[in-house]
């Protein structure tokens, strides 16, 4: 951690930010001052003396109110007085219109870590007792029946691995909260925790740091599509391996209903993320199963079995995935049936929920911020068509259909889309014009042709493509950046699937890429092109730099 701070005694949100963040400085200064408060010193003086001169304490108290935890972590190290942590009110989670409401409207991850940071809060005020005795039962009626109920819910989507949503950040900032409910440190939900964090340990050059997640469903179903793209046989014993490893992955569990209340859609068959993440399937991972599936098939010569288990699993994906397609025609990430977004971006800037505001806090359930839910989104539409219709499904399904109506609405005035988990228009546009193209949509259409003008239009001079994180903040930055080879990658087989093959922009772009390859046939990445939370969280998915160009170039060699 020492080795990462700014000279000025920041901590960036991430590597490519150009500032200090306050609640990474102070969640940073909390942790040192936990656990190296000597040999730390300076470095805590010097992130002290930063959270002081950008606010100090109080602004990180504040911020809580924006989404950052921080100020917990803050008060755990106990470098706050603890009634100065918010409390958001107990009571609506006691009435269950009230939660049914609140399910249909917010992630459940939202759900269980602001429940999860209400027990803590409640725990370190001294509301239940003294924070001495963390093993002491809430007191009072509303209290214990509070800490049952998010118990319940964090139960539910606790993985048998003991992590939530695979995830080190989220199983982390819970752990605390099943304490703060009362759980013993020999209860089963945390001892499971403890154990899965210490699998996430990482200790490397720049000394032991904590892996965020991993991907591997991503990147094994990319790397097989790219593979394939690239020549290989689909029978050959490593790709079967691969395809293997997809099928075991696939979840065989029901997925929890406050994710999924469409009735009638099956809720087994989808992948997750990462492995063992079975309590929190998504679409987008799906998908990108599918069009791995979808390239493999294609080739017509898998044996006998390895084909009739690769169909099998297939077929309970796609049914899967059609069952958890929105009303309003697109994708979410993880839930169905949260209120859709309106075109346009998200994540512009910082998203306020008042908690001390009675009347704003009402609004607030009412309609709160599209960011709070998990609404349809461009870019994961555009990667569900492409593998849908990698595995056979056109512009006559109704499904498709409903999507690509949906495409059009969230259309930019420019031509592009915006990008939820990919920066961003760049990348959401590539996406979309991929997925249309594989479902056979018109791509003579106008607003087809505005989307490939708009990529077009921001290639760089070296014949690349990139763009900055920033572009979620500045709408006028949207596809600028300095060439970055996966997103260069990712852009040209969109171009292509588009019919731009042929195009002098597309022989740039691919000039760039055999120009930046290295000796051992890999491509330079150190862009943190992924988003987790935008503007400000974002992660590198290291595969990245390797499926998106192989993908590019064998495309390119298909229509030369």
């Amino acid at each position: 951690m020492r080795r990462r701070q700014a000279e000025d005694g920041s901590f960036r949100s991430h590597p490519t930010a150009t500032e200090g963040d306050l609640g990474a400085t102070a969640s940073a200064w909390a942790a040192l001052s936990l656990c190296a408060p000597e040999e730390s010193a300076e470095a805590i003086t010097r992130a002290r003396a930063w959270v002081e001169a950008n606010g100090g304490t109080a602004a990180v108290v504040e911020a809580f109110g924006r989404g950052d935890p921080a100020v917990v972590y803050v008060a755990l190290a106990g470098l706050i007085d603890p009634s100065e942590l918010p409390c958001p009110p107990m009571l609506p989670a006691l009435i269950r219109p009230a939660v049914r409401f609140m399910e249909r409207r917010f992630h459940s991850g939202i759900l269980m870590v602001s429940g999860a940071l209400t027990l803590i809060a409640h725990r370190l005020r001294g509301d239940w007792g003294p924070p001495a005795q963390p093993d002491g039962p809430p007191s009072g009626q509303i209290a214990r029946r509070f800490a049952a109920r998010t118990l319940a819910l964090l139960a539910t989507f606790q993985n048998r691995d003991g992590s939530w949503n695979a995830s080190t950040v989220q199983t982390a900032m819970i752990l605390p909260a099943l304490r703060a409910a009362g759980l013993p440190s020999e209860h089963p939900m945390v001892t499971r925790t403890l154990a899965w964090l210490e699998t996430q340990r990482v200790r490397d050059g720049e000394g032991l740091h904590f892996e965020a997640f991993g991907s591997p469903v991503w990147c094994t179903a990319g790397n097989v599509r790219a593979l394939i793209a690239g020549g290989a046989a689909p029978n050959d014993a490593r790709l079967t391996r691969a395809l293997d490893w997809l099928i075991a992955a696939q979840s065989r569990i029901e997925q929890p209903e406050v994710d999924n209340r469409n009735p009638g859609a099956p809720r087994v068959g989808g992948w997750a993320f990462q492995v063992a993440n079975e309590t929190m399937v998504d679409n987008d991972d799906t998908g990108a199963v599918l069009t791995a599936y979808g390239s493999v098939l294609a080739e017509d010569s898998l044996d006998p079995e390895t084909d009739r288990r690769v169909r099998a699993s297939l077929d309970l994906g796609r049914d899967w995935l059609l069952g958890m397609q929105n009303p309003d025609g697109g994708w979410s990430a993880f839930v169905h049936g949260l209120p859709a977004k309106r075109p346009g971006p998200l994540f512009t800037g910082p998203v306020e929920v008042s908690l001390d505001d009675p009347i704003a806090g009402v609004r607030t359930l009412l309609d709160p911020p599209r960011e709070l839910g998990d609404p349809s989104t461009e870019d994961l539409t555009g990667r569900v068509l492409d593998g849908l219709g990698r595995i056979g499904l056109t512009t006559s399904s109704p499904a498709v259909r409903r999507a690509i109506e949906f495409l059009r609405a969230q259309q930019f005035d420019h031509g592009g889309f915006w990008g939820r988990w990919t920066v961003n228009y760049l990348a959401s546009t590539a996406c979309v014009l991929g997925g249309l193209a594989r479902v056979g949509a018109d791509m003579s259409e106008p607003w087809v042709r505005r989307a490939v003008g708009f990529v077009i239009e921001r290639q760089n001079a070296d014949g690349g493509w990139g763009e900055v994180a920033d572009s979620y903040r500045d709408p006028a930055l949207a596809g600028r950046g300095p060439s970055m080879p996966p997103l260069t990658g990712l852009v040209l087989t969109g171009l292509i699937d588009a019919g731009e093959g042929s195009s002098d922009a597309v022989a740039r772009g691919i000039a760039y890429l055999l120009g930046e390859q290295r000796a051992d046939g890999t491509w330079p990445h150190n862009d943190w092109l992924q988003a987790i939370i935008p503007p400000d969280t974002f992660y590198i998915l290291a595969e990245a730099a390797k499926h998106y160009p192989v993908e590019a170039l064998a495309r390119y060699l298909e229509t030369a």
